[in-house]
């Protein structure tokens, strides 16, 4: 075989989500495209640990494909523990290459679970079929074709409760226009209404949310907490590797961040080996917040090291900076994790 005739060695997860960043930043390239690479690389088979490292190692780079695969691998384990004969599990291949986007909207059902806020979304029995009405608030992955997985309370009887997959496609499933976001446009993240939409019984994943939301929960906060080790981490090497003389006035404050991230990296690390339904909820729970705090920590040393360099709206570490202004907002979100850690102690 000739040199030409060579075939090109696969980039390694770094130099490969590395070099679309910017691009997918700028919603040029498409997380798509990324999930799709990490379902050659095997995130869909992957057990939690080895999910996690490959959640952390892609938020290092590209942050946006770190949370759509967050998510996408969420639906894909949603999918994955429902009954052998649901119609819901149809889509497992087509999620495994990323064909079908994985769309979790679970926030409201686990806001449910560990609050109990109203579920926005009902559903009524009609023969074999189930009927959906209401609203997922913020939802993403919303890039056809996708399949989204909600929960809903009976319209008669708020106690009965199911967990479905809704194909994207289904008549009465209205996705609004994707709203200009301040970091993470290409993830397809918008509001959904559902106006009667139809199911058979057989596409319900879980006929009940309690057991189910408790089930998922650990896995679902321990790979958020995965993208938020990777943004910090990163953020921490490159304020680290700044050498500017008048950054050692900082050098307590990032040498005492990076020992509480490498502390929560363990935690966390230990977690997942065994993560499941006995694991305790407020642990999790802090854990998650924790990691909140210490990415929004790490990503201000790097900007102020960066200094002007770093204020360039298309720098990395201005893309971080919007990027990690995320996550005090996402679902669980900070305000509701120090209320329910508050409520535990």
């Amino acid at each position: 075989m000739s040199v030409l005739e060579a075939p090109v060695a696969p980039a390694s997860v770094d130099d490969y989500f590395e070099s679309r960043a910017a691009d997918v930043d700028a919603d040029i390239a498409t997380v798509r495209e990324g999930l799709a690479e990490l379902g050659r690389r095997g995130l869909p088979e992957a057990d939690l640990p080895a999910s996690i490292a490959m959640v952390a190692e892609v938020a290092r780079h590209d942050m946006a494909t770190a949370f759509s695969a967050w998510a996408h691998r969420m639906v894909i384990e949603y999918i994955s523990l429902s009954p052998s004969d649901s119609s819901a599990r149809a889509a497992l291949p087509a999620l495994g290459t990323a064909g079908t986007l994985g769309a979790t909207a679970l926030a409201a059902g686990t806001a449910h679970v560990l609050a109990g806020v109203e579920l926005p979304i009902t559903f009524r029995e009609d023969g074999d079929d189930i009927v959906l009405e209401g609203r997922i608030a913020w939802a993403s992955n919303l890039i056809a074709p996708f399949v989204v997985v909600a929960a809903a309370a009976h319209v008669d009887d708020p106690g009965r409760t199911v967990v479905v997959a809704i194909p994207g496609d289904s008549d009465g499933l209205w996705v609004a226009p994707r709203p200009k976001l301040l970091a993470l446009q290409a993830t397809g993240s918008s509001f959904v209404k559902i106006d009667r939409v139809r199911l058979p019984r057989s596409a319900a994943v879980s006929d009940d949310l309690t057991t189910f939301a408790r089930t998922v929960l650990p896995r679902f906060l321990l790979l958020q907490s995965a993208f938020c080790s990777g943004i910090a981490n990163r953020a921490l090497d490159e304020a680290s590797g700044n050498s500017q003389p008048m950054g050692e006035s900082i050098r307590p404050r990032l040498d005492d961040t990076r020992a509480a991230l490498d502390e929560a990296d363990a935690h966390m690390h230990r977690l997942a080996q065994d993560a499941g339904i006995d694991t305790p909820t407020a642990e999790v729970l802090g854990l998650r917040l924790r990691y909140s705090e210490l990415a929004t920590e790490a990503v201000h040393l790097e900007q102020c090291l960066a200094g002007g360099r770093g204020y360039l709206a298309d720098s990395p570490t201005a893309r971080r900076v919007r990027e990690v202004a995320f996550l005090p907002v996402q679902a669980p979100t900070e305000v509701l994790l120090r209320w329910l850690l508050q409520r535990s102690a």
